[in-house]
C-alpha cells in the first residue's frame, strides 16, 4: 500500500500530536505497514484501550489513515497505518510571538531527539552491533535562516536519495538508523563551550 514520502507537519493541531513520545513510539511500532490498535498494543505490550485513544488522536490530525475495516466475530476491527515514511516539522510555520505553537514545537522536537537518543544509547550499549558508528559533529557557524533551511534541505536531499532504494534487507547489510540536526544556539553559546572546556 503506497504511502508519501514525507509529511511535512505546519499545523498546530499536529505538532500537538507529536509532542508526546509515547504516540512517536505508536507510529514507530506500524513501520509503515498496516495494523490495528489490537496489533500495535500486543507489539508494545500497552493496554489495548490506550494503545486505541492515541491511535485514534494521530489519525483525527491527519498522521494515521484509516486504510481497511474489518468484521471478525462480530467485532470491527480498523486498521491504521502512517500517511507517510518520514515526518518533517516545519519550523517556518511558526508565529514569532504565537507561544503555544513554539512551546508545542519544543514539546515535539524534544519527543523526536527522544527517539534518537533512545536508538543511539540502544546502538552503545548492545553487545551484538559489530559495524562501526558513524557520527559527525562540527559546531561554531553562523548562518541565516534562509541558509540554515537550505542546508536541512541539502541533507534531507542527499539522505533520500542515497536510501531510497535500502529499505530492503540484502546480503552483507545489517540495520542502520540515520538523523541529521541544525540546531540554533543562544548568542555567545559557542564561548561557553570553550570555557568548559577548558575547565
Amino acid at each position: 500500500m503506497a504511502i508519501d514520502e514525507i509529511l511535512v507537519v505546519k499545523s498546530l493541531e499536529q505538532i500537538k500530536a507529536l509532542s508526546s513520545p509515547y504516540r512517536i513510539k505508536i507510529i514507530e511500532a506500524f513501520e509503515n505497514k498496516p495494523a490495528s490498535a489490537k496489533d500495535i498494543s500486543k507489539k508494545m505490550g500497552e493496554p489495548h484501550g490506550r494503545v486505541n485513544y492515541h491511535i485514534k488522536t494521530l489519525a483525527g490530525v491527519g498522521i494515521l489513515k484509516l486504510v481497511e475495516v474489518q468484521v471478525k466475530q462480530g467485532v470491527v476491527e480498523k486498521y491504521y497505518m502512517p500517511v507517510a515514511e518520514s515526518i518533517l516539522l516545519d519550523a517556518s510555520a511558526i508565529h514569532p510571538e504565537d507561544t503555544k505553537m513554539k512551546e508545542s514545537f519544543g514539546k515535539a522536537t524534544a519527543a523526536i531527539f527522544e527517539k534518537i537518543s533512545r536508538e543511539f544509547y540502544n546502538s552503545i550499549n548492545s553487545k551484538g552491533i559489530t559495524q562501526p558508528r558513524k557520527i559527525n559533529y562540527d559546531y561554531e557557524y553562523y548562518l541565516t535562516q534562509e541558509e540554515a533551511d537550505e542546508l536541512n534541505q541539502s541533507l534531507l536531499e542527499v539522505m533520500k536519495a542515497f536510501l531510497a532504494d535500502k529499505k530492503d534487507i540484502r546480503p552483507e547489510t545489517a540495520p542502520y538508523f540515520a538523523a541529521s540536526m541544525i540546531i540554533p544556539m543562544e548568542h555567545g553559546a559557542f564561548k561557553k563551550v570553550e570555557e568548559l572546556s577548558k575547565k
